[in-house]
């Protein structure tokens, strides 16, 4: 469409200019012929009257010179109008008109008979009053023996001369008009061979403005076009050199960005957003889709983000702040503000990179929660030994019974430590081994490590009467590391029979599911309400403090259960009902997950 476009505008511009030049050259023609026309029109009057006066002698004539019959004669051969004129100005005879009944013919309205009369040749184009019409006149003198004897007129209409130029005009026009459709054709020819290599720069130029910078012009025009088309190749291969280039450091760039584990977020003066990687999307709950050239407060519902980035764009310097963002869960950030500026050193915006310290700071509150728990666990005992053994140093210890009571005090209160201790060395080693991954595990039934687990337990169940039973299929199997696992199912039971009334049944049973190997661990005691069951597993937390102690628990069992099971890879849970008892259960991933059965 553009192609015929400029075709038909370089056509019609050719066109134009020469149909200008060939009228202009017509209408010089036409003048020049019709001036050409004119003086030999003018030359034939003068020899016609040179030729008149020559043979216009003759002594029977009156005055010397033809008779009108003659002058007749001769005008019907030259085709022309023949005037005789005395030098007085009386008209001698005429070729159309009777002389009688004509004028003088020196008056003013005559001045080729006034030149003629004076010496020189005559020449008028004017009307005739005679005839009455435009008419060309030429007027010369008849001499004889020196001496003017009259003067000889010839003359034609001009619109015999009109006829024969308009002939003449036709044919230039004619010849006007084949010119100009043959300056078309060659026109059109011409601008078809100037377009073509255009065309060709034109349709690669629009190859190269779609992204095809491979593409390469060739134009065998060996002019300003192929100039054109070398100077396109060279700009392709720039722009391909530079795209390239631009293109793999926006991939390096979104690679590290992407891989950081910081939130990156970059905002403009009007706190539109430039860019954010997924670490940023993923902290502050947003879809991972680009949010480029929106407005922060528009995806960001979070008024501390929100006021912190206000505060970074209206100053000039870094500045620095803890956030706590509220959700489910809350996040606590710390946030970092840089401006942001382009190549000149103008502020164009603000870089926010975010660290996700929530669980930092819960582990910092966790280190805190168990260094009071510890102290408080440990408190109590060392406060029980010191005053039962301040009283035995107060007083006498000559009554042995009174003695043995506190001597037995203490010690319950010593072997408590020991436990308090034992755990949290036992808690300390696990989590080393959990996070070397140094703990060894093996593919073995599980049927023997139960076994074991409920031996150890029989005794206390006993004592309570509360019965214990084993349901696990012979050849189940798991990936498992026998002591820890052992540890973990003894914990378990030791809590369903601590907790459970007497008469009632720990269920402990063993099963391959499609996730992996289940072990449950059920009783019939009290239960546990729903709001302890999320901290149920962390350290020295009690559901009730005051029982826990008297039933010689250290806070620490199911602690351990959940590293122990970490160590697996393995998850444990819990489920209860206050007054129809609790089942914990312990998942290990499937044999096959390990590679070799062998461990």
């Amino acid at each position: 469409m553009r192609r015929q476009g400029l075709l038909w505008q370089s056509l019609v511009a050719y066109v134009a200019i020469s149909l200008a030049g060939i009228l202009l050259a017509s209408l010089y023609a036409a003048h020049t012929a019709r001036s050409i026309h004119l003086e030999d029109v003018d030359a034939e009057l003068e020899r016609a009257a040179r030729v008149v006066a020559r043979l216009g002698s003759d002594p029977k004539e009156p005055g010397g010179f033809l008779a009108a019959s003659r002058v007749d004669e001769l005008a019907t051969l030259l085709g022309m109008r023949v005037t005789l004129v005395s030098p007085t100005g009386v008209v001698l005879a005429d070729s159309e008109e009777d002389p009688r009944q004509m004028d003088n013919h020196l008056d003013n309205h005559r001045p080729e008979i006034a030149q003629a009369v004076s010496g020189a040749v005559g020449r008028a184009t004017r009307f005739s009053d005679t005839l009455h019409e435009q008419r060309v006149y030429v007027a010369v003198g008849a001499y004889r023996d020196g001496v003017l004897a009259a003067v000889v007129r010839t003359s034609v209409p001009v619109r015999s001369l009109g006829g024969t130029l308009h002939v003449v005009y036709e044919r230039i026009a004619l010849a006007g008009l084949a010119l100009t459709a043959a300056m078309a054709l060659a026109s059109l020819w011409a601008t078809r061979r100037v377009l073509r290599p255009l065309d060709q720069v034109r349709s690669g130029a629009e190859r190269l403005a779609r992204g095809e910078l491979d593409h390469r012009l060739r134009v065998a025009d060996a002019g300003d076009v192929a100039l054109l088309a070398e100077t396109l190749n060279r700009m392709a291969d720039q722009l391909d050199q530079r795209l390239r280039t631009a293109q793999r450091q926006q991939n390096e760039q979104e690679a590290v960005l992407a891989s950081m584990e910081e939130g990156v977020l970059a905002i403009d003066l009007a706190s539109r957003i430039i860019h954010l990687n997924e670490a940023c999307a993923r902290m502050l709950g947003l879809p991972p889709a680009s949010l480029g050239g929106r407005l922060l407060c528009e995806v960001v519902r979070k008024t501390e983000l929100l006021e912190f980035a206000e505060k970074a764009l209206a100053g000039s310097e870094p500045i620095e702040r803890e956030l706590c963002l509220a959700g489910e869960p809350d996040r606590r950030l710390y946030a970092r503000g840089r401006p942001l500026f382009d190549a000149d050193r103008r502020k164009i915006g603000v870089l926010v990179v975010l660290d996700d310290v929530t669980r930092l700071r819960h582990l910092e509150t966790l280190r805190r929660d168990f260094v009071a728990n510890v102290s408080h666990e440990l408190r109590t005992p060392v406060t029980s030994i010191r005053g039962f053994v301040e009283t035995l140093l107060d007083e006498s210890l000559e009554d042995r019974d009174n003695a043995l009571r506190f001597l037995r005090t203490v010690l319950r209160q010593i072997k408590r430590l020991e436990a308090i201790i034992d755990d949290l060395l036992s808690l300390s080693r696990i989590e080393r081994g959990e996070e070397s991954q140094s703990i060894s595990l093996a593919t073995a039934p599980l049927e023997g490590v139960l076994h074991s687990a409920i031996e150890l337990c029989q005794p206390k169940a006993a004592e309570r009467q509360i019965a214990l039973v084993v349901e696990c299929p012979e050849d189940l199997a798991a990936h498992f590391n026998a002591p820890l696992l052992e540890q973990a199912i003894v914990n378990l039971v030791d809590n369903a029979i601590k907790y459970s009334p007497p008469g009632t049944t720990v269920r402990v049973e063993a099963r391959s599911e499609k996730s992996g190997v289940v072990l449950r661990v059920s009783d019939e005691g009290c239960g546990i309400a729903e709001k302890h069951l999320p901290r149920l597993f962390e350290r020295f937390y009690r559901v009730d403090q005051a029982r826990s102690r008297e039933l010689g628990g250290t806070g620490l069992g199911l602690a351990i259960v959940k590293h122990i099971v970490g160590a697996h890879r393995g998850s444990v849970g819990v489920e209860s009902v206050p007054g129809k008892g609790s089942t914990f259960s312990i998942r290990l991933p499937l044999p096959r997950v390990y590679g070799d059965p062998t461990g």
